[in-house]
């Protein structure tokens, strides 16, 4: 998708403070049709996830994203709320490492989570009960259509991710990440998310059936076929050419260098 797993602006869920734990994907998609924006009904805030795995939730959040997101997830002058980012936003910004930052003037950009799975999923379940807001997404690409994702990709995600996935530069300074490390959940959530320069694809857009072929397609471009030899990075057609050139001109002078030293 255009701009999927990409740092965003104030909007979406910005800086923890510094000192947070590190972290790791999360295993299981907890909500809903993927592309089906769900909306994840919110209790009072700290009391809506019960048991052992809310109190972890709650006791994470209040050390390490109250400082800047506000205790009840409203927001303050250092981050942007979280309240009503539901499940699909907590769990886009946690398991790409984005969140939390040390720094609110920080650009949160993709890195190894900071927190395990279990705590990813207990602050993933605590930032949702702050607030209605979409559920992570569900979505299996192993159901996915590869050659109406390719179509689709190519269409709505290409133009900033290239059509290999590398990434690219877009106005403003902004730019579109590389797709390789992004996991299918990720794909999906980002759909909804609209991390940074990403639009936000409306539910009606893509169903979970597209969804899932977005998402197939996006992991195929890890190890993609290699019929025309080095990759060259897939860049393109700029790195091609380029050494296509530089090739053509070493071979020129070395042809002028030897007809120059014929007797």
């Amino acid at each position: 998708p255009a701009g999927a797993a990409q740092a965003g602006p104030a909007g979406a869920a910005q800086a923890g403070p510094a000192g947070a734990a590190q972290a790791g994907p999360v295993g299981e998609a907890q909500a809903g049709p993927a592309a089906a924006a769900q909306v994840s009904q919110a209790g009072p805030v700290g009391e809506a996830q019960a048991g052992p795995a809310g109190e972890a939730g709650r006791r994470l959040y209040l050390r390490d994203c109250a400082g800047c997101h506000g205790p009840e997830g409203r927001g303050s002058f250092q981050g942007p709320p979280v309240a009503g980012v539901g499940g699909a936003g907590a769990h886009f910004w946690l398991a790409t490492g984005r969140m939390p930052i040390t720094d609110a003037g920080q650009r949160p950009v993709r890195r190894p989570p900071a927190y395990p799975p279990q705590e990813i999923d207990a602050l993933v379940a605590y930032v949702a009960s702050l607030g209605p807001g979409p559920a992570v997404p569900s979505v299996d690409p192993d159901r996915g259509d590869l050659a109406g994702g390719g179509h689709l990709y190519r269409l709505h995600c290409a133009p900033c991710h290239s059509a290999t996935g590398i990434g690219g530069a877009l106005a403003y300074g902004e730019t579109a990440p590389a797709l390789f490390e992004a996991s299918a959940v990720e794909v999906a959530a980002s759909m909804i998310v609209a991390p940074g320069a990403m639009p936000a694809f409306d539910p009606a857009t893509f169903g979970p059936a597209e969804v899932d072929a977005i998402a197939a397609y996006v992991l195929g471009l890890r190890e993609p076929a290699r019929p025309g030899g080095l990759p060259l990075g897939s860049t393109g057609r700029v790195d091609e050419g380029l050494v296509a050139w530089a090739a053509g001109v070493a071979g020129l002078m070395l042809a002028a260098r030897w007809v120059a030293r014929r007797p």
